[in-house]
C-alpha cells in the first residue's frame, strides 16, 4: 500500500514526525494516533503525538508514552494525521501544520479533503487502524503485541464490535493477523465494553425514561444531551461517545441521533442502522460530514426546539427520499 509511505517517512531524518487526529477522538481515534506513534518509535524514528484534550477514559490506558498536549516550540520534518477527514477537525493543539513541508494523510472517510502532500484513503477499510495497520505491514516494519492491540482496538470499536457494516472480510482478516501478532482480544472487550462507571449507567438510565423522543411512527430516535444533566450525573463530554447507541438499538428505527448543546448551536452525532438511508447525507447537509452510516454535523440555533425543528426536517426528506427510490 502507498510505495510513496516509506520515502516520506525516511526524508524525516532525524527530525521529529508529529502525528494528530480528529477533535473529540472516539476509539479508532485514539488507537491509529498511538499506534501510529509508537510504531515508528520502536522501529528507529523520532515520533511525538499530539492529543491535546483526555481520551475517554475507556481508552486511556492504550495511550503510549510518546504523547503531548502540545507540541509548541517543536519543529516537525514531517505531519501525519490519521482519521482525520479535514483539517479544520484536526486536533493538533494549534500546531501550524501548514507550516510543514510534508503532511501524510492517512483516513478512511469518504469525505476526505485529500489534505497533504500524500493521502492514502481508502473508504472500504473499517477504520483508519486496518489502514494504518496495512501500511507498516506491507513496508516491512516490526509491529509488537502491545502496538498489535491498539490497532485492534480501532477495528473492533469502529466497527462496533463487528456489527457494523464496514465488517467486510479484510477488516476480520485484519483483526486475525492482529491477534496472530499478540494483540490482547480480552483487554479490549473488557476496556471498551464491559466497564462502564455507576455514573455513566445511571445517566443512560435517565436518558431511557425521560429524555428519549422519537418521530416518524418510532423511525427516529434522539435525545439531547443537555449540560445540567451531564453535571448531574459527573459525566464528561468526553465519556458520552456510546450513549448514541441507546436511541440506534431501538427497533424499527431507521436514523438516531444525539443533540448537545455547543457554542451558538448543537453538536449533532448521527447514524443510519439501514442502506440506502444516509446519515452523511444529512450531516453534510448539516456543516458536517462523516461515513453514510455515521457521521456528524453543527446545528446553528437558539434553542432545542428550533433545532430539533431543522433536525426533524432533514430527517423527513431522506425518509421520503428513499421511499421513493423503493416505489
Amino acid at each position: 500500500m502507498s510505495s510513496e509511505f516509506l520515502p516520506l517517512l525516511r526524508s524525516a531524518g532525524s527530525g521529529t514526525i508529529l502525528i494528530a487526529t480528529h477533535e473529540r477522538p472516539d476509539g479508532d481515534a485514539i488507537a491509529s494516533l498511538s499506534a501510529t506513534a509508537s510504531i515508528l518509535k520502536e522501529n528507529g524514528f523520532h515520533a511525538l503525538a499530539i492529543l491535546p484534550d483526555p481520551a475517554p477514559d475507556g481508552y486511556a490506558q492504550f495511550l503510549p508514552e510518546n504523547v503531548t498536549s502540545s507540541a509548541d516550540g517543536t519543529e516537525a520534518s514531517l505531519f501525519i494525521t490519521v482519521d482525520c477527514s479535514s483539517r479544520k477537525r484536526l486536533a493538533a493543539g494549534n500546531y501550524p501544520v501548514e507550516a510543514c513541508a510534508e503532511v501524510i494523510n492517512i483516513d478512511h472517510h469518504p469525505d476526505n479533503e485529500k489534505f497533504g502532500s500524500l493521502a492514502i484513503l481508502d473508504p472500504a477499510a473499517s477504520s483508519a487502524s486496518q489502514i494504518v495497520y496495512t501500511l507498516f505491514r506491507d513496508n516491512g516494519f516490526h509491529i509488537s503485541a502491545v502496538n498489535a492491540t491498539r490497532l485492534l482496538l480501532g477495528v473492533i470499536t469502529d466497527s462496533g464490535c463487528f456489527r457494523f457494516d464496514n465488517t467486510t472480510p479484510e477488516a476480520l482478516r485484519t483483526a486475525a493477523e492482529l491477534m496472530a501478532l499478540g494483540a490482547d482480544h480480552h483487554r479490549i472487550i473488557q476496556a471498551s465494553y464491559c466497564s462502564k462507571p455507576e455514573n455513566l449507567v445511571r445517566l443512560e438510565a435517565e436518558l431511557v425514561t425521560h429524555h428519549l423522543k422519537t418521530a416518524f411512527g418510532g423511525r427516529f430516535a434522539w435525545m439531547v444531551l443537555d449540560r445540567e444533566l451531564l453535571k448531574r450525573f459527573s459525566v464528561e463530554i468526553r465519556n458520552t461517545e456510546t450513549l448514541i447507541e441507546i436511541p440506534r438499538n431501538l427497533a424499527g428505527v431507521e436514523f438516531a441521533a444525539t443533540l448537545r448543546p455547543e457554542n451558538g448551536g448543537f453538536k449533532l452525532s448521527l447514524r443510519s442502522k439501514n442502506p440506502p438511508y444516509s446519515a452523511g447525507r444529512i450531516a453534510r447537509a448539516l456543516n458536517g460530514g462523516g461515513h453514510e452510516m455515521a457521521a456528524g454535523g453543527f446545528i446553528p440555533a437558539s434553542s432545542v426546539k428550533e433545532a430539533e425543528e431543522i433536525l426533524l426536517k432533514h430527517v423527513e426528506t431522506e425518509l421520503k427520499r428513499n421511499e421513493k427510490q423503493s416505489q
